[in-house]
């Protein structure tokens, strides 16, 4: 019996170490793979944001480090509104169907929305054509004043502004085309 104990002894003492070393061999790669990904992570998370410095006004968007405005907004942080290079009063010829010029002043004014206008007296005095702006373009939706229909489109050019609208006349059905050319009256 003795031989047996002996064995048995030597079993017990193999098969505790053996489960001893396998548990501390599971602990050390769970402890490895676990230092891996934390290192991975912290050297991932370490990417300058391009965004962080970046204040984006009226609603604007950081995209890449850079703002993309909301509707009616330009500038670099979205601070301007896109009809203020409008606004003002512009001295210009309004030509129809190359008859002669009329000399013509027209005042902008800016609607509640950000890229919204009305254009006063290029057709007449005190009526107002509205308009939409985007950036250097501005569009002339389909309107009626005074039984004559308008639409147009045009731009804008630092201090210049060329505007084609097309006038029609309801009660006899007269088609015009009509362009307005401007230069911005700054005063001195």
């Amino acid at each position: 019996m003795h031989i047996f104990c002996i064995i048995r002894r030597y079993f017990i003492k193999f098969v505790t170490q053996y489960c001893f070393m396998r548990r501390i061999s599971l602990i050390l790669s769970t402890t490895m793979a676990f230092l891996m990904l934390a290192i991975g992570i912290v050297f991932n998370a370490c990417t300058k944001d391009p965004c962080k410095d970046l204040i984006c006004k009226n609603n604007g968007i950081c995209r890449d480090g850079r703002c993309r405005c909301a509707l009616g907004y330009e500038g670099p942080n979205c601070e301007t509104k896109m009809y203020e290079k409008y606004i003002g009063t512009w001295d210009g010829t309004y030509r129809c169907d190359g008859l002669l010029p009329e000399a013509t002043t027209v005042i902008i004014a800016p609607e509640a929305q950000a890229n919204r206008i009305s254009i006063y007296n290029i057709f007449a005095q005190n009526k107002a054509l509205l308009a939409t702006v985007d950036v250097d373009k501005v569009e002339i939706e389909s309107q009626t004043i005074d039984n004559i229909t308008y639409r147009g489109h045009g731009y804008i050019d630092n201090k210049y502004l060329t505007i084609y609208i097309e006038e029609k006349d309801n009660s006899n059905g007269n088609l015009f085309a009509c362009v307005y050319n401007a230069t911005k009256f700054i005063n001195p």
